[in-house]
Order: structure tokens, then sequence, then C-alpha cells
């Protein structure tokens, strides 16, 4: 199983955003992940519910799901994505994201996780002056 890496990263509201990640070996060779599956949220804290729709008998999590493609099974390259549709929906701040992976035989486990800063793309900002620097 892969060890579970800490991993910040940075999101622009309102553009498409892509990280790519490589799972190596202990030797450093890259994993063959050609039959593998990930799964990936992003979320405003860990266990964020949904106060509009969670009961006590029935949790409902607040999070947003990434989705994820194997740019390159052979070696090891996969990647997270958002589209710039989902990051506007995001607010200025600091949110975690974890990653999980499915291998070959079933087995479930997180591969990465870690802090995500949104911030609003510079391009996107609420319509107002400009002042020349």
């Amino acid at each position: 199983m892969a060890a579970t890496f800490q991993v910040n990263i940075n999101i622009m509201a309102g553009v498409d955003f892509t990280q790519e990640f490589t799972i190596n070996n202990a030797d450093m060779t890259p994993t063959d992940i050609t039959a593998f599956n990930f799964f990936a949220k992003l979320a405003k804290h860990e266990g964020a519910l949904n106060a509009d729709t969670s009961t006590s008998d029935n949790l409902v999590y607040k999070a947003m799901p990434f989705a994820t493609t194997i740019a390159n099974g052979v070696g090891g390259v996969y990647e997270i994505s958002l589209t710039a549709e989902q990051t506007q929906k995001l607010e200025e701040g600091k949110y975690v994201y974890s990653v999980v992976m499915q291998d070959g035989g079933g087995a479930y486990s997180e591969v990465v996780s870690g802090l995500a800063f949104v911030n609003i793309a510079f391009g996107h900002m609420a319509s107002g002056t400009v002042e020349s620097l």
C-alpha cells in the first residue's frame, strides 16, 4: 500500500484546476496504477455536514468531488481536477482535501491529503474601477 502524503494545493476560483501526483514504489520506481481507481473530495473541514439536509438519523456530508484521471498508468501518474464552473462556487479561504486509491485487489487507502487554499482569480473580481500601479 502507498503511504499517505501531506501536500498543500492552491486553487483559483473561477479557473480550471488540475493537480498531478505520482505514486512510486519503495525503490522510487513508478507504481503501475493502470487498474486502480481514485476518489477525491474537497470540503471546508473534515466531516463537514450539510446543515440543510442532515438529520440525526441521516448524516449528509458537504463536499465537492474532484474528477480523477489516470494520466500515465505505467508511470504512476494520476490527476485530480475541478472545472471553472466548480471552482467559481468556492469561497475564498482554507479547505481540506483527500485522495483515496482503490488498488487492483479492491483495497482502499488514502494516498494524499492536505490543505487547499482557494483564492479569487484576478480576472473574476467584482466589477469596479482598477487603478494602474
